[in-house]
């Protein structure tokens, strides 16, 4: 009895403990409005608006109306257990625009961002590594430029890497080497140069490499 009462409190804490990080947790996730908010303000930036983005609007219920805008999966989050967006596709659709003006922080959920085969621009942003779900980042066929991040190695969930056919430049990073569960990686069609870097010989899961086309 008395080594029951002294483990109480221990108990007690850390139920409290428990309780406490999975609030904060849930807390932390953005909202389902900071999201649309964040896709409608990159859609604002767009040079075109596809027929297909009419969709992309506010109503009146705007905690749900984003999960039945076009090219948007939405389910419910694991913790937080409010429905949040994660999945983008809009392929093929001739975006004209900035990539840089998305916002993936508000879209930390996402596990696959699709958006090859229109003329997007400017470079990979930063805010991508934010996306620690993620698992297909698909951009082939765009006009985004610079280097490829080493910071990319974070996204360690990442199983689909597309990024032929843009205008990518500088060397590989070594750190690529450190996303184990890569099953694509497709770089070709760019302007990288340098050498290959050993540390891809980890990826011990890949099924298909192309660097062709490049320096």
């Amino acid at each position: 009895m008395r080594l029951a009462m002294e483990a109480s409190p221990l108990l007690l804490l850390v139920s409290l403990t428990l309780l406490l990080a999975t609030f904060l947790q849930a807390k932390a996730v953005p909202s389902l409005q900071d999201q649309a908010g964040a896709l409608l303000a990159w859609k604002a930036t767009l040079q075109s608006q596809p027929a297909q983005l009419q969709s992309w609007s506010r109503g009146n219920n705007t905690s749900t109306r984003p999960c039945s805008w076009y090219g948007i999966k939405c389910r419910k989050h694991q913790v937080s257990h409010q429905e949040v967006i994660t999945g983008i596709s809009l392929r093929g659709l001739r975006l004209r625009g900035d990539l840089d003006a998305l916002n993936f922080t508000a879209l930390e959920t996402l596990t696959s961002v699709q958006l090859s085969h229109n003329k997007l621009t400017g470079r990979i942003p930063p805010s991508i590594v934010s996306l620690k779900e993620l698992r297909f980042l698909l951009l082939r066929r765009n006009q985004i430029r610079g280097p490829l991040s080493p910071a990319l190695a974070s996204l360690t969930k990442l199983q689909y890497l597309m990024l032929q056919q843009n205008e990518l430049f500088g060397e590989i990073p070594r750190q690529i080497g450190e996303l184990e569960g890569l099953v694509k990686l497709n770089l070709s069609a760019n302007h990288l140069s340098g050498p290959i870097p050993g540390e891809l010989g980890y990826l011990n899961k890949l099924s298909m490499l192309d660097f062709s086309s490049n320096n």
